[in-house]
């Protein structure tokens, strides 16, 4: 008899901005009306299949704060009627509400592809933009909470000119969906059929909070920061983990699923030294674990491994004292990456044939993925493929075939794992770090990390433990989180990557301001510095009088534009520049800079740090008082121009700048007053423009 392990890993990182405690996205909340209670319903249809199912605490601390009426940005922005949205509001709502499968939630709905086709064609008026928020919630929304409400399937049919009462309707849906996860979950754990596991509080990736310099021992050839050493962190993780959890839910957690399934063997004795008695991880960790063993890259299940590494990575095993499972990564991967376009059935009836076959030269079959992304692909929200595989699952438990057990339940049956001589450091992604450290952004990410960290150390050893510490503290945590580094640099990235950047940089701009110091002025600027802003090149040599006059807008028809109040990455963010003008003669750089109203006089008050690289070379640096008629000394000595009055106008010559034609220029710059800085330009990123060279203006003439 073989146990099927199922593990299902719910995890989201802390949405909340540190700085006015904004839920910054929705997608706890979206998550929760969907993949969360869809998986606990699905398993309370089959009660003989006993699971393992992994809760992250920063999860679970956004769904309690969803019970207790927080609501994220674009929730607030959906309970305005759709007439009384301002442009940043209705901006946000484009930004936000095609952020669905195009296959599975927006084809099937002819309206929903008509406002898709439509986007950036043309301005959306307020039906358009409530039908869009309405479509958005609608596909959204689970095959729990539309059995739970007959509804929400009545307002799919309808399938167009929603009204704010129907647009209520459904935000209402969301909410009292989401309302029911952690009941249905704690249901389940106290039946016996399910076992709730969790990770370290805010999900890092631990071997590298240890010892940073452990991602050499998989990859030796990497360029790695400076050595962050932070076991005390580490440890601080799992002990908070382990309180929440108990606090949450009840029970202490016996085993956990460590961040992205990183393993190492600092790592174990630490989970060991909290109590843990269980982890998970990746087949091919163990493969690099085990002398002799045949290489895990295989095709069709099976081919091309041998009988010994079947049996090896289809039982548990024992190191430093706690057991280890293995997911089996191909069929794990089937059911995240390939059985969402084949039949319900079929998909079960392989991934039950394939486990069984494996099962005959083993004990365990271990099936460890995502729990919540996945079902995005599958028709129903995977609720027929999980009705498929769960009830095949209990035929073959009656047979005694297959068992569906959890984790726990499994090790005490069979008894202590076969003792690992060695454990590979690694994760489940190529058996190494490179995903969270080794890319330059990764780096400038755990550069600003560790600096932060060493300033909270220095703290701490001469106050001691205080309120300011103790808050700093818990944002740097949350900064040592896996997410941030994840879509820092390559080789993922989302739509959502200018939003992490900023988060992360937020959380340690305000440790170092809950220490009493000013963030250093390297984290105003985004950690992936290659990233530009969205701006056209300039079409038309310049001729500008710098007045800061307003009505002139003509001398400057020709420059690139950028409008800077449209890239705010946090919905409900102001801006107190509207647009940006960049341009150019042969001799000189110009920028002009529109203020929104209300902030001419600050503007006109400010200090502008003009920051820019040239060619590939060092940063160059320039300080302009905004407000002096010369702009300060320093504009002053290189020969440049300032007027500031409805807007701000400024020459520098490339000279000054050891810009020579056809030299790309990167640049941003920030506005200063009363020596804080308020504003950086542009939002993320940088500007960009390649110094022109004689013969420009015939190669970019047009009539």
């Amino acid at each position: 008899m073989t146990d099927i392990l199922l593990l299902w890993h719910m995890h989201q990182p802390r949405y909340v901005h540190p700085r006015d405690g904004r839920h910054v996205l929705p997608w706890v909340r979206l998550h929760a009306c969907a993949g969360y209670l869809d998986m606990g319903r699905a398993l309370e249809r089959h009660p003989g299949v006993r699971v393992t199912v992994n809760f992250v605490p920063s999860l679970v601390e956004q769904l309690e704060d969803l019970l207790a009426g927080q609501k994220d940005d674009l929730e607030r922005i959906a309970e305005k009627h759709a007439d009384e949205l301002d442009e940043s509001e209705q901006r946000a709502v484009l930004e936000r509400c095609f952020s669905v499968r195009w296959d599975r939630a927006i084809a099937p709905r002819p309206r929903y592809a008509q406002l898709l086709a439509e986007r950036g064609k043309r301005r959306y008026g307020p039906a358009e933009l409530r039908d869009l928020q309405c479509l958005f919630l609608i596909a959204w929304l689970g095959f729990a909470a539309r059995e739970d409400d007959p509804a929400i399937d009545a307002m799919d049919r309808k399938g167009r000119d929603y009204s704010e009462d129907d647009k209520r309707a459904l935000l209402r849906a969301v909410r009292a969906a989401a309302s029911r996860v952690l009941p249905t979950w704690r249901k389940l754990a106290q039946s016996g059929q399910v076992e709730l596991s969790t990770s370290p509080y805010y999900h890092p990736i631990v071997p590298l909070l240890i010892d940073s310099d452990v991602a050499l021992r998989s990859r030796p050839g990497d360029l790695l920061p400076r050595r962050f050493c932070r076991p005390q962190d580490a440890r601080e993780h799992v002990q908070r983990a382990c309180v929440a959890h108990a606090r949450a839910f009840g029970v202490q957690a016996k085993g956990m699923w460590p961040p992205e399934g990183s393993l190492s063997p600092e790592a174990v004795d630490l989970y060991r030294e909290c109590g843990i008695k269980w982890l998970a991880g990746d087949e091919e960790t163990l493969a690099r674990s085990l002398d002799g063993c045949a290489a895990t890259s295989h095709g069709p299940l099976g081919a091309g491994t041998s009988g010994k590494w079947t049996a090896a990575r289809t039982r548990a095993w024992r190191f430093a004292g706690v057991d280890l499972v293995f997911r089996d990564r191909d069929l794990s991967d089937r059911i995240g990456f390939r059985y969402s376009s084949w039949p319900a059935q079929d998909a079960a009836s392989e991934i039950i044939g394939a486990a069984r076959s494996l099962g005959e030269r083993g004990e365990i079959v271990g099936l460890f993925l995502d729990g919540e992304n996945a079902w995005e692909s599958f028709p129903r929200r995977g609720e027929e493929f999980l009705e498929a595989l769960y009830g095949s699952l209990e035929r073959e438990a009656e047979a005694s075939l297959l068992v569906p057990r959890t984790i726990s339940e499994s090790l005490a049956e069979r008894g202590p794992g076969q003792e690992l001589t060695h454990l590979h450091s690694g994760s489940w992604i190529d058996a190494s770090f490179r995903v969270w450290i080794g890319d330059p952004d990764k780096n400038r990410a755990w550069k600003q990390l560790d600096r932060a960290r060493e300033r909270l150390a220095a703290a701490e050893a001469t106050h001691g433990s205080t309120a300011f510490t103790e808050r700093a503290r818990n944002l740097l945590f949350i900064a040592e989180g896996s997410d941030w580094f994840w879509w820092f640099g390559e080789p993922f990235s989302s739509a959502e990557d200018a939003v992490f950047d900023e988060l992360f940089r937020a959380h340690l701009q305000e440790a170092w301001r809950a220490l009493g110091d000013m963030p250093p002025e390297e984290l105003l600027e985004p950690i992936e510095r290659s990233r530009l802003a969205a701006l056209a090149a300039p079409k038309a040599l310049l001729k500008p009088r710098l007045d800061g006059k307003a009505d002139r807008f003509f001398e400057w028809v020709g420059a690139a534009r950028h409008d800077v109040g449209r890239g705010s990455t946090m919905a409900g963010s102001e801006h107190p520049v509207d647009k940006l003008y960049l341009g150019f003669d042969h001799h000189n750089m110009y920028l002009r800079l529109d203020p929104t109203r209300d902030n001419r006089r600050r503007i006109a008050a400010s200090r502008m740090v003009l920051k820019a690289c040239i060619a590939g070379r060092d940063e160059w640096r320039l300080l302009v008082q905004v407000g002096a008629p010369d702009g300060g000394a320093e504009l002053s000595a290189i020969g440049g121009k300032i007027a500031a009055l409805d807007v701000v106008e400024l020459a520098v010559p490339f000279v000054s700048l050891g810009a020579k034609p056809r030299d790309e220029i990167r640049l941003w710059m920030t506005l200063e007053f009363a020596g804080v800085t308020f504003a950086r330009i542009p939002r993320d990123g940088l500007l960009s423009i390649t110094v022109p060279w004689p013969g420009w203006e015939d190669e970019h003439w047009s009539a």
